[in-house]
């Protein structure tokens, strides 16, 4: 067997300084998301005024729709787009085309067990390559692929931006859905030093993961499936100028999988956020914002939507490129 398919192991038991009471250490695959521009949203904030007039309570409300609302809106977003893949249909089509005996078959391929931990402005979710009663790991997987990088495609296009990245290590959940380890350090170091805006960067030891498991030659079902789910994660992949993996979002293989007939408008309606940004940025002479999203205005215009028509390329001809 590859020997990147041994970070399947069970879950590692170790002792306590403290107690007697066993850690469970295993290898994780974690998404780290970060709501960007809450700083800016809390600059100049204090201690709640008084509320002596109505134009207090306005005010503090207006920051509050800024920054709690944006927050709240990512985790409902989150929360929206992972329950289906943590409770599939019993009632899919596909599903009640097979034989009853191969019920039981789909319903475990299909199986997944994915944990999400609030952090301030951000979100980590996390799943266990490990788990026992998980017998497809690549669902997980796909889903925290598909997770980040719709996330970070809507970002854009309700105009509150997020940058993140994915990697695996091992970790401890010291308490149920509180995950600690190298697999948390490693992606938070990827989304705080690496992403630096809008994309989500994806960890080499994850890339070796799929291309482990794309790799394998095992006939079982649930080997075959992993396979294929491995392969459309590396399909939604692309390498940056930087030579950091990101999610591919606006590639076709996302487009086909994960965002769909939806791709065309959330594209466009994105794409004139990061043309107004950049046109905000050059203005204000901020060299460094200007630069990255003339870059990632640069990824918008290389791939345009394959299912449906948008508008005209918004960047007027005479802006410096």
């Amino acid at each position: 067997m590859n020997t990147m398919l041994g970070l399947l192991h069970p879950q590692m038991t170790t002792a306590s300084d403290n107690s007697e009471e066993p850690l469970q250490a295993g290898n994780y695959c974690v998404s780290f998301i970060d709501l960007l521009g809450q700083r800016k949203a809390l600059e100049g904030q204090g201690l709640l005024p008084p509320f002596t007039t109505e134009a207090e309570r306005s005010a503090l409300n207006a920051t509050l729709r800024k920054s709690v609302g944006a927050i709240i809106k990512l985790q409902s977003q989150a929360e929206e787009m992972l329950q289906p893949l943590l409770s599939p249909r019993l009632d899919s089509p596909f599903r009640a085309a097979l034989p009853p005996e191969q019920h039981a078959i789909w319903d475990e391929m299909h199986f997944t067990r994915i944990k999400t931990q609030r952090w301030s402005d951000g979100l980590v979710s996390f799943l266990c390559l490990g788990d026992k009663d998980v017998k497809c790991r690549m669902n997980g997987v796909f889903a925290l692929f598909g997770l980040a990088g719709t996330l970070c495609f809507l970002g854009l296009a309700t105009r509150n931006p997020i940058r993140g990245a994915i990697d695996v290590a091992w970790g401890v959940e010291l308490h149920p859905g509180e995950l600690y380890g190298a697999a948390v350090a490693r992606a938070y170091e990827l989304e705080s030093e690496v992403a630096q805006y809008p994309r989500i960067v994806v960890g080499a030891e994850t890339v070796k993961l799929l291309q482990s498991h794309h790799a394998n030659t095992e006939q079982d079902l649930y080997s075959q499936n992993d396979k294929s789910l491995a392969g459309l994660c590396l399909n939604m992949l692309v390498q940056d100028v930087d030579g950091n993996w990101l999610v591919h979002y606006l590639g076709e293989e996302f487009q086909t999988a994960i965002s769909h007939a939806h791709h065309a408008e959330i594209y466009s309606a994105a794409k004139k956020f990061v043309f107004e940004q950049l046109m905000e940025h050059n203005a204000r002479k901020n060299t460094k914002l200007a630069l990255r999203y003339s870059h990632l205005l640069h990824y918008f215009e290389a791939h345009l939507p394959t299912s449906a028509e948008v508008a005209q390329p918004i960047i007027p001809p005479d802006v410096a490129r």
